[in-house]
């Protein structure tokens, strides 16, 4: 591997961990977020806690989310948040509405006894 800039051959460590570029396929230095020839992005963004790992990870390095289907887990477990929200919204709109009935109704009841 030589330096994009210098052709300068690369410390072998550091080619070890270059990460090639998805368009280009140019070695760009671990830590890099755009190609340093073409300027695509070399890293990805985890959908879940919003780190950035290289493409060629298999999982977010942050929190170890997969990011094969990722998108799609991700509305799974919105959706299944906002349905839970919905359902404790319930609950909660409910309990009050009883306790509002019930007086009510109480009160129906208490005054016809008293007639």
């Amino acid at each position: 591997m030589k330096c994009f800039y210098c052709g300068r051959p690369v410390n072998e460590e550091i080619a070890k961990n270059a990460i090639a570029c998805p368009a280009c396929k140019e070695l760009n230095v671990w830590g890099a977020q755009r190609c340093i020839k073409c300027q695509a992005w070399v890293v990805v963004q985890c959908v879940f806690c919003g780190a950035i790992s290289p493409h060629t990870m298999s999982a977010c390095m942050g929190c170890n989310e997969a990011f094969a289907g990722a998108p799609e887990r991700k509305a799974a477990r919105d959706a299944a948040v906002q349905s839970q929200q919905n359902v404790q919204t319930a609950v909660a709109v409910g309990g009050v509405a009883a306790s509002f009935l019930g007086a009510v109704a109480g009160g129906v009841i208490g005054g016809l006894l008293d007639d």
